[in-house]
């Protein structure tokens, strides 16, 4: 292998190091936020859906679920509302547009490295 081969094969173009350095989103980066957000992004813009159907849907337990929510919403992500039915209150779940903005930035970001990999790709000869 000469030195210009062993140059190439050792070292990231400036791009590709970019492109890697790509920010992610810290609040997202919990597989079971972005798992949340995403099933909140899945909704239609003004739709909601119940913690009960969030929780089976997702298979998190209510203490999990309910703690990752909270990390959501504290930050802009989510959104709760309430509804009841005589005296049993029912919780609902949307995404905001903060949130989906930031859904969409974190998965761009996670795409930009998969796609680097094929960058990095040593050509075949």
């Amino acid at each position: 292998m000469s030195d210009e081969q062993t140059l190439r094969s050792s070292e990231l173009s400036a791009e590709l190091g970019e492109r890697l350095r790509t920010p992610f989103d810290a609040v997202l980066s919990d597989p079971n936020r972005l798992r949340i957000q995403a099933a909140l992004h899945g909704l239609a813009p003004s739709g909601s859906i119940r913690f009960t159907a969030l929780a089976r849907a997702l298979r998190l337990s209510d203490g999990n679920l309910s703690s990752h929510l909270a990390a959501l919403c504290e930050v802009g992500y989510a959104t709760s509302s309430s509804t009841f039915t005589g005296k049993r209150r029912t919780r609902w779940y949307s995404a905001t547009a903060a949130g989906r903005a930031a859904f969409e930035a974190h998965v761009g970001a996670l795409q930009l490295i998969v796609d680097s990999s094929r960058m990095a790709a040593p050509e075949s000869p």
